[in-house]
C-alpha cells in the first residue's frame, strides 16, 4: 500500500484563485479550504448586493446567480468525499423554484410590501395571510424542502477527502509518497 502525505490547507487568495479560476468545472475534486473560502466570498458578495435592491425580484436574480457561483465547487466537493453532485443540483433546482415562487406571489409580494411600513396594521397583516393562506402554505412548503437539502448539502461538504484517487479524480489533498 502507498504511504500517503496530506499537502497544506489552501489559504484565503490561493482557494479564491483556484475556485474562480474553475468556476464552470464541475469535474473532478475541491478540498474543504477552497470550498469553504469560496463560499464565504460568495455570500458575503451576495448579501451586499442584495442589501443595496429594493426590488424583490431583483434580489431573487441575484441570490440564483449567486447561488450558481457556488455550484460548481460544491459538485468538486461532494466529488472529493466520494458523493455524487446530484445533490447539489437538486438543492440548486429546489433554491430557484422557491425563490422564484416567492418572487412572482402576489400575495408574498403584499406581505412584504405591507409589513414594511411601521405603522402597518396587525389587521392588515391578518387580511392578507387570511386571503392566500394557500399561497403561503406553498411557498413555506418549497422552502422548507430547500431548506433541507441544502443542508444535507452542507453536511456531506463537511466531510473529509477519501485520500486516494476515486471515481472523479485524484486527490487534491492527498499524494502518494511516490508522487513526492
Amino acid at each position: 500500500m502507498k504511504s500517503m502525505r496530506e499537502l497544506p490547507t489552501l489559504g484565503f487568495a490561493e482557494a479564491i484563485k483556484l475556485a474562480s479560476s474553475r468556476i464552470l468545472d464541475f469535474k473532478g475534486r475541491s478540498r474543504r479550504s477552497e470550498f469553504w473560502w469560496w463560499m464565504l466570498v460568495i455570500i458575503v458578495v451576495g448579501w451586499l448586493i442584495t442589501l443595496l435592491t429594493s426590488n424583490i425580484l431583483v434580489s431573487v436574480i441575484i441570490e440564483i446567480i449567486t447561488m450558481f457561483f457556488g455550484l460548481a465547487v460544491t459538485a468538486r466537493r461532494l466529488h472529493d468525499s466520494g458523493k455524487s453532485a446530484l445533490w447539489v443540483y437538486v438543492s440548486y433546482a429546489l433554491g430557484c423554484v422557491a425563490n422564484l415562487h416567492v418572487a412572482t406571489s402576489k400575495s408574498m409580494n403584499m406581505l412584504i410590501e405591507e409589513s414594511s411600513y411601521i405603522s402597518s396594521s396587525q389587521h392588515a397583516i391578518e387580511k392578507i395571510v387570511e386571503n392566500n393562506l394557500g399561497e403561503i402554505a406553498s411557498v413555506g412548503f418549497l422552502s422548507t424542502i430547500h431548506g433541507i437539502a441544502a443542508l444535507i448539502v452542507i453536511i456531506m461538504c463537511l466531510f473529509d477527502s477519501k485520500p486516494t484517487a476515486n471515481q472523479y479524480g485524484d486527490s487534491p489533498k492527498y499524494i502518494s509518497e511516490t508522487e513526492a
